[in-house]
């Protein structure tokens, strides 16, 4: 049986993992948080949850199912979390179309938008892509100072949708690590 302490550490261990994963990460690159977020969850899974904190006792179903359903919200929070960032660090305004870049990529060519932000700075839209306008075109855009995962053309409001998916994909994602962490330790605690 696995003492109470190995449940409580191999469980915070799991949730630093997916905090740093898919939600932080996550903020500044939708899809590296994302991919390395699952990636994470699967070893932390079969590593932390199956060898650390239960050793040889099978995993009850109850939270197979909590860490499953746990997992797929906090990769689909992932996605959305960079432009939620923007959404409650950035700053709205009018910058504009800057240029078009024909790049070589893996699967071959494609075009890439840069966008000039209102203080100045060229940045590439996270999406690639025609530019939607011609160069020189204003546009209105959520950008940070940083560049980091942005800038997204349209308003603040534009992108609530993406807040409420991130947040609620947070909160379930958590909640049910948790119910998972419970479920275990009422299981086995010594």
């Amino acid at each position: 049986m696995p003492s109470r302490s190995r449940i409580v550490i191999g469980w915070l261990l799991v949730l630093l993992l997916a905090v740093l994963t898919t939600s932080l990460l996550g903020a500044f690159d939708a899809g590296l948080g994302g991919v390395l977020g699952v990636i994470a969850l699967i070893v932390s899974y079969h590593l932390i949850v199956r060898r650390l904190i239960l050793r040889r006792n099978a995993v009850p179903k109850r939270v197979k199912v909590c860490f499953t359903l746990a997992s797929i919200a906090l990769a689909v929070s992932a996605v959305y979390a960079s432009p939620a960032r923007l959404v409650a660090f950035g700053k709205e305004g009018v910058g504009s179309i800057d240029y078009q870049d024909r790049q070589q990529g893996s699967h071959g060519a494609y075009l890439q938008c840069y966008v000039q932000d209102p203080d100045g700075n060229v940045d590439q839209l996270p999406s690639g892509g025609a530019c939607p306008h011609p160069d020189g075109t204003p546009v209105t855009m959520v950008y940070t100072a940083d560049g980091i995962g942005g800038p997204l053309l349209g308003t603040k409001s534009s992108y609530t949708y993406a807040v409420v998916i991130c947040a609620v994909g947070e909160l379930t994602g958590y909640s049910l690590m948790v119910a998972a962490a419970v479920i275990t330790g009422r299981r086995f605690a010594a």
